[in-house]
C-alpha cells in the first residue's frame, strides 16, 4: 500500500505542475506528451530503487578498505513482516477492502462500456460518406469515434456540419486518441480514491479535443462557423470510452481556437517541468527509508580485525589468492543456499529497527575447516552474532592448493540485514 501512496502523491504533483505550467499555451502535442508522462511516471518512479544502487556502490568502496582477500557474493537477510513501529503508514484492513471494492466496481463498469462499444461495432450498419467509412446510428447519440470507427446518425447532421464532424473525428482516429482515453480510464480506476486522478483524466480528454479542433481549423473550415456549430449541438452520449464530438467544456475549446499561437520558445518550460517532477518523485521514493538508513549508518563502525586462532599453535599466513581456490561442498550456489537457509533476522534487531551490512572474514584451513572468524565491519552485536553463528556452522570445504600443496586461504563475506 505504500507504493499506492507514492503513486497518488505523484499524480497530485504532476497535475499541479501541469495546471501551473501548461494550460495557457497552444502546444497541444507537447501537452499530450506531458499528460501521458503524468499518467505513467507515478507508477514507474517509485519502483526505481536508487538506494539499492547507492548501497551496492558503498559496498564496493567499503570492501577496498580491507585486504585483498576473495570477496564472496553478498548475502541478504530480510524481515518477512513489516513492523508497526517502522514509521510507515499501514492502512487498516477496512480501507484496503474499500479500495479493492471500488477497483472491482469501476473495472466492471469499464468492461461493460467496452462490451457495449464492441456490440455496437458489430451490429451497426456501415456506409461511406465523403470517402470515409461511418457506422450509421439510428438514435440521437452524437458523433463520436473509437479507435478506427466513426459513429454518427447522418439524418441528424446538417450538410454544412458533416465535413467538420468527419474531419474532427478523423483527427481522433489518425492520432490514436483512444489509447490516451483508455489509459487515463485505467489510471482513474487504479487510483479512484484520488480526485487528482479524475482531474488528470479530464485534462487528457480536453486536450484531445483541442487537438481535433485544431485539425478542423487547419483544414480550412471557418473558425466562427465551426464554433457556432459546436454551440448548437445537443447530442446525448452514453459511451464513456469514446471520443465525443461535442465533449463538454465548449467555452474552453472556443477560447483555445481563438487564442494566438504560442511562441515556440515557450516549450523550454516543459523541460523545466520534468526536472523538479522527476527529482521530487525520486526523493519521495527514498525518503521512507532515509531515517532507517541514517540510524543504521550512525551505528555502523569498522573494527580492527583480530585473529582468533582455533588452537594455541601459531598459524601460517593465509593466502589471498591461490592456483586452486577452496570450494564449498556443491559449489558457490550451494554455499549461498546454505547461508540464506540458515541466517535468521534477530527479533531484537527487528524491534529496534536495526539493519545494515556485517562484513566477516574467515580462513579455510589446509584440511578445509573454516576458522578464524572475524567481524571486520560491525553494525550491531545481535546482527554480528547471527552472521558469525551461521558462518561457524559451515561444513569443511575442499582446501585450496598452491604448487600442489594444501594452503590456508582467506575469504570475506558481506551479510546484509534489511527490514522489508
Amino acid at each position: 500500500m505504500l507504493y499506492l501512496l507514492q503513486v497518488n502523491f505523484g499524480l497530485v504533483l504532476f497535475y499541479a505542475l501541469y495546471k501551473l505550467v501548461c494550460t495557457r499555451d497552444t502546444f497541444f502535442r507537447s501537452r499530450r506528451f506531458i499528460l501521458l508522462l503524468a499518467l505513467v511516471l507515478p507508477f514507474v518512479l517509485p519502483l526505481v530503487d536508487v538506494r539499492e544502487w547507492l548501497e551496492s556502490r558503498d559496498s564496493l568502496i567499503m570492501l577496498t578498505h580491507f585486504d585483498y582477500s576473495v570477496v564472496l557474493p553478498e548475502i541478504v537477510v530480510g524481515s518477512e513482516t513489516a513492523e508497526a513501529g517502522n514509521g510507515v503508514w499501514v492502512l487498516t484492513d477496512w480501507v484496503k477492502y474499500l479500495y479493492l471494492a471500488g477497483v472491482l466496481v469501476l473495472s466492471a463498469r469499464f468492461l461493460v462500456q467496452a462490451c457495449s462499444l464492441w456490440h455496437l461495432i458489430l451490429r451497426t450498419p456501415e456506409k461511406t460518406i465523403n470517402g470515409i467509412r461511418v457506422k450509421c446510428l439510428n438514435g440521437s447519440s452524437g458523433p463520436f469515434s473509437f479507435f478506427g470507427w466513426i459513429f454518427l446518425n447522418p439524418a441528424t447532421v446538417k450538410e454544412d456540419e458533416l465535413d467538420e464532424i468527419l474531419t474532427h473525428e478523423m483527427a481522433h482516429i489518425k492520432q490514436r486518441h483512444s489509447v490516451d482515453v483508455l489509459f487515463a480510464e485505467m489510471v482513474s480506476i487504479c487510483c479512484w480514491m484520488n480526485p487528482f486522478a479524475w482531474l488528470l483524466k479530464r485534462e487528457v480528454r480536453l486536450n484531445l479535443e483541442f487537438l481535433a479542433d485544431k485539425r478542423v481549423v487547419e483544414a480550412g473550415f471557418a473558425t466562427k462557423s465551426y464554433q457556432y456549430h459546436l454551440l448548437g449541438l445537443a447530442y446525448s452520449h452514453k459511451y464513456g470510452l469514446s471520443n465525443n464530438f461535442n465533449f463538454s467544456h465548449l467555452k474552453k475549446r472556443i477560447i483555445m481556437m481563438n487564442k494566438k499561437k504560442s511562441n515556440g520558445t515557450g516549450r523550454i518550460k516543459y523541460a523545466l517541468f520534468m526536472v523538479p517532477a522527476f527529482a521530487l518523485l525520486v526523493a519521495g521514493n527514498t525518503s521512507c527509508s532515509q531515517g532507517a538508513s541514517e540510524k543504521q549508518d550512525a551505528k555502523e563502525e569498522t573494527v580492527v580485525p583480530e585473529a582468533v586462532p582455533t588452537d594455541s599453535v601459531a598459524k601460517e599466513n593465509a593466502y589471498d589468492v591461490v592456483e586452486q581456490m577452496p570450494e564449498f561442498p556443491g559449489g558457490m550456489k550451494e554455499l549461498l543456499k546454505f547461508l540464506q537457509d540458515n541466517l535468521k533476522y534477530p527479533e531484537s534487531a527487528k524491534k529496534n529497527n536495526l539493519q545494515g551490512r556485517v562484513v566477516v572474514q574467515f580462513v579455510v584451513e589446509k584440511d578445509g575447516t573454516p576458522t578464524e572468524f572475524n567481524v571486520v565491519r560491525s553494525v550491531d552485536p545481535d546482527l554480528d552474532a547471527e552472521a558469525l553463528r551461521v558462518l561457524k556452522t559451515m561444513p569443511k570445504w575442499k582446501p585450496g592448493m598452491e604448487k600442489g600443496e594444501a594452503v590456508r586461504v582467506k575469504f570475506t563475506v558481506p551479510v546484509a540485514f534489511k527490514l522489508q
